[in-house]
């Protein structure tokens, strides 16, 4: 934790608090680290802690560097967002607050996969509720059943057709179209 701490004052805190003390003067980068495989090394380090907190769940972490200015939808060299990490791990309060801070679940790794399909694959049926009910298939016509012919157009029920959760991802269809229809039904009985 001391040598995160070390890392996180000398490369991510001390940069910002020059731009905060005066916007208008932000700090150049030879000021901030003389040497540039340092500063390499030391941002590998930041992405590797941030990635690392987003696979655990370590809330405190995730928001420590989204309070400093982290990029949410920073992607790591493999193409993971921490959102993507968060929901295959199974991090549900990781997840939330990636959200909350303004994470895109419709990014697409190098594979053509979002978030939920990473949550689908691990059955981590809670996140992709949540995840499901941000549409990331507006505007594509494609069925469960249609060839795959570009892995970025996937959709999450091609997805799940390939992988065999089809019936679990039409059950979880079926639970968003009843909440989303709960209302409606509560509205036309008059009641608040």
């Amino acid at each position: 934790m001391k040598k995160y701490r070390q890392i996180w004052v000398t490369t991510l805190v001390l940069p910002f608090a020059d731009v905060a003390a005066d916007p208008l003067q932000p700090v150049q980068p030879a000021a901030v680290a003389v040497d540039g495989s340092a500063a390499a090394a030391a941002q590998a380090d930041l992405n590797r802690y941030f990635f690392a907190a987003a696979r655990t769940g370590d809330t405190v972490v995730l928001q420590e560097f989204l309070q400093a200015g982290y990029p949410v939808n920073q992607p790591n060299d493999a193409s993971y967002t921490a959102l993507m990490i968060a929901a295959y791990q199974g991090q549900a309060t990781a997840v939330d607050l990636l959200l909350q801070a303004g994470a895109d679940a419709c990014i697409r790794d190098k594979r053509g996969h979002t978030a939920l399909m990473g949550a689908m694959i691990k059955a981590e049926w809670r996140i992709a509720r949540q995840l499901y009910a941000i549409d990331c298939d507006q505007g594509n016509s494609a069925k469960a059943t249609d060839a795959i012919t570009d892995k970025n157009q996937m959709t999450a029920a091609q997805f799940a057709e390939k992988f065999g959760q089809s019936e679990k991802f039409k059950a979880l269809a079926l639970q968003e179209q009843d909440v989303a229809a709960a209302p409606a039904v509560t509205s036309a009985a008059g009641q608040p």
